[in-house]
């Protein structure tokens, strides 16, 4: 992507404009400033894919005394050495202001759960065999698993939509709206659809009245991504290096292929060795580029914000794809109720953070 070919503006004029064609030496400073900012990011886009699952990350965590205490329940309950010691750093801390909140979190539920998951591997004849699947296509495997027939679900929201000004109980207004036309139906959808004119003004909560399951499988890397969402359900199993990795056609571009399948080949190698008798810890030494299964159940509010969100220009491209792909899953299943994801980005952006550069750069400039 040389900076050549891109345009930028021209401070006299307000017009976007080729670099060549800049004049002013304050113009040409930004211009290059947002240059180097949007190929930075790109190559780091790119060659995230070669970072192990060991790599240090700053996370922070907010929540209530009842959430600190799931989650201490399972860090103790943990094989991980690391996470571990990340429960009693945690714990250490909360006692000094919340204490008796998390006090029964050091309790056995954890490791008793932990157990039993540990006995049904063993002796549920499904579980035990190791499945390899490598998405065919390009990009991750998106796939609808779990669904509700869309005029089961549209009559669901729409009696949660009218709720509010009836005084008559939920399951009769059901009753009611199933005996409403077809056209009626699909004009209340529309018209909720049209009050949105941007994608922070999120659908009503009639909207979480019917969910979807997703099974996706894609790198760790957009995993690493996704899984931040809350407002969803979502379970993931071990990272292994059974089902292949991603590589982005930049690599082959660049001419470094070579290199870079040799460094994932020797992560197969170390990991195939360590999980032989460490499978927990064996997870640390996998790429970011390796493909990870996992699941996603979310009802169609939260839908809405993660695919409006996850697709816009600036996003990487590995989840965007992703988002992408449960937009056309939802689309296909439920034509009519798709229309409230108004705000979906289905293009394709080869410097994604260029133009988000180019608003940062005019806030640094107009601040001054």
């Amino acid at each position: 992507e040389p900076i050549d070919r891109l345009k930028f503006k021209d401070s006299n004029t307000n017009n976007e404009i080729e670099f060549s064609k800049l004049k002013s030496e304050s113009d040409i400073k930004s211009a290059t400033f947002i240059y180097n900012a949007s190929t930075k990011a790109k190559a780091l886009d790119i060659l995230r894919g070669l970072l192990p699952a060991s790599t240090l990350t700053n996370v922070g965590l907010s929540g209530n005394g009842r959430a600190f205490e799931y989650l201490l329940t399972i860090l103790y309950s943990s094989e991980l050495e690391e996470e571990r010691e990340i429960a009693h750093k945690i714990k250490h801390e909360l006692d000094t202001t919340v204490k008796s909140f998390v006090r029964r979190s050091t309790d056995k539920y954890g490791i008793a759960m932990q157990e039993y998951l540990k006995s049904l591997q063993k002796n549920a004849r499904l579980l035990s065999k190791r499945q390899k699947i490598k998405p065919k296509n390009f990009g991750p495997l998106v796939r609808m698993v779990d669904y509700e027939v869309e005029s089961a679900a549209q009559d669901k929201i729409i009696a949660a939509i009218i709720y509010e000004s009836q005084n008559v109980p939920y399951g009769e207004i059901l009753a009611r709206v199933k005996k409403i036309s077809k056209t009626a139906k699909s004009k209340i959808i529309s018209d909720f659809a049209k009050m949105r004119q941007n994608r922070r003004q999120r659908p009503s909560r009639a909207f979480e009245m019917t969910s979807y399951t997703f099974d996706i499988i894609g790198n760790f890397g957009m995993f690493r991504d996704l899984h931040r969402h809350r407002i969803l359900t979502l379970e993931r199993q071990l990272l292994t290096t059974d089902h292949g990795y991603s590589t982005p056609k930049e690599i082959t571009e660049l001419g470094i292929k070579s290199e870079y399948d040799s460094c994932m080949k020797n992560t197969k190698q170390v990991f195939d060795s360590i999980r032989k008798k460490m499978p927990q810890q064996a997870q640390y030494v996998v790429n970011f580029a390796y493909n990870y299964p996992f699941f996603i159940n979310m009802n169609l509010r939260e839908a809405v914000h993660l695919i409006e969100l996850r697709t816009i220009p600036q996003g990487h491209v590995d989840y965007r794809q992703v988002a992408q792909k449960m937009f056309s899953e939802i689309k296909k299943k439920q034509p009519n109720l798709s229309r409230v994801i108004k705000f979906v980005d289905l293009n394709s952006y080869e410097l994604e953070r260029f133009e988000s550069e180019k608003r940062i750069e005019e806030k640094r400039k107009s601040s001054k």
